[in-house]
């Protein structure tokens, strides 16, 4: 399909770009961020149990990346969107009114499906989209805006989250599971985009997908250097909150001060062309590291109020980079694969964090977190450095053609 298609094709493209973003908003009000760990221990479980839990979620959700991908390749996007609106909206249902461990066992497990489904399907959905109304230049615009929508959802959620628990626990649970039925009723009136299929057997499918990492140098080197830059974050930010109590933090200021974090990856992931364009191809990737890397450094070092106000630059790592990261991926993957290669990244991101905090973890408590946070660093600066070194000799971004 080309620029030149019916009215018709254009309006639901159109329409499918405003249910995009209210999809993002709606999934992502984490009313419960805040709270998830006071609620499971008013419910009667300890510190041990609710980590096990969360690396149940972790673990599902790593599992799934790719079998979910496949799925939104072979089934279709949108009713894989769907379902992990839907999946989601019971896992809420389940810890807000389950009361027993193994309730909230199934539940995180249907969590960390859910957010399987989503990753990599929603930038397929709407690369999709755009390509069948000739607007895939309009890509990774669009999808900074969607990706400001989703860290709005986070900080706004949590932000309330923290009031209405006062009145009661379960309640950011409860009202999560109305939003995602929101996400789910948006996608729902969306039209599924026209994409290549490939009727052939799942495992055939899948090594034919890998084939792509490794045949297409531009799609391996930015998947292996996103998947660091997000896992490495991820285990940053698991450090966030005890960094913040030797800060002196107030307890009472948490949510505020995640809702200026979100923010600040809010702005980040809308301007995120402006931002590539402004620092030049290369600078923007070895900054990258720099940001994410120099800031744990300080925070190794020094645990004070300037600390919490530099992690504003991780955010910027953490906005801006998934528009870049599935625009190039976008142009380069076939259709036939793209839900897949996408959630390839998401697959990878949590590998990575599983083995940084299954290292970093015994030297926290053997030594002490702020030793950690400052090899954290040093890891990656070392790793984000080389794996950016190797995108950019890779990325045949300036003369790729777009593939379909």
């Amino acid at each position: 399909m080309n620029a030149d298609n019916s009215a018709g094709e254009h309006f639901w493209a159109g329409r499918n770009i405003n249910g995009y973003y209210a999809y993002h908003l709606f999934v992502n009000f984490a009313f419960w961020m805040p709270v998830y760990a006071l609620f499971f221990l008013d419910r009667g479980l300890g510190y041990g149990a609710i980590l096990f839990l969360y690396a149940i979620n972790t673990g599902i959700q790593t599992a799934l990346e790719l079998p979910s991908g496949m799925l939104a390749d072979r089934w279709g996007r949108k009713p894989v969107l769907m379902l992990g609106a839907c999946l989601q909206a019971v896992a809420f249902a389940l810890i807000a009114f389950g009361g027993n461990s193994a309730v909230y066992i199934i539940a995180m497990a249907m969590h960390g499906a859910a957010l399987a489904a989503v990753s990599g399907c929603d930038a397929a959905f709407i690369y999709d989209s755009l390509t069948a109304a000739g607007r895939e230049r309009e890509f990774r615009k669009i999808e900074g805006r969607a990706y400001m929508y989703n860290l709005v959802g986070w900080g706004t959620g949590g932000l309330l989250g923290g009031l209405l628990a006062a009145k009661s626990l379960t309640l950011p649970f409860t009202l999560s599971v109305l939003t995602s039925l929101l996400a789910f009723l948006v996608m729902a009136t969306c039209i599924e985009p026209p994409r290549v299929k490939r009727p052939i057997p799942a495992s055939v499918f899948i090594k034919d997908a890998l084939k792509n990492i490794r045949s297409n140098r531009p799609i391996g080197s930015i998947v292996v250097f996103a998947s660091l830059m997000y896992g490495l974050l991820l285990v940053a930010h698991k450090f966030s909150q005890p960094y913040m109590l030797r800060a002196d933090v107030d307890l009472k200021l948490f949510g505020v001060v995640y809702f200026i974090w979100l923010m600040a990856a809010a702005v980040s992931s809308n301007y995120s062309e402006r931002i590539e364009k402004r620092l030049g191809f290369k600078a923007y990737f070895f900054i990258l590291p720099l940001l994410v890397g120099g800031v744990l450094i300080y925070q190794g070092l020094f645990q004070n109020m300037w600390g919490i106000g530099l992690v504003v630059l991780q955010q910027f790592v953490w906005g801006s980079l998934r528009p870049e990261m599935n625009q190039i991926i976008n142009r380069e993957a076939a259709s036939a694969w793209r839900a897949t290669l996408l959630s390839c990244v998401g697959f990878g991101s949590s590998v990575v964090y599983i083995l940084t905090a299954a290292v970093l973890g015994p030297v926290a408590d053997a030594l002490d977190f702020p030793t950690a946070m400052f090899w954290l660093g040093i890891i990656t600066l070392a790793v984000g450095w080389f794996a950016a070194a190797w995108f950019i000799r890779s990325s045949r971004a300036s003369v790729a053609a777009p593939c379909n």
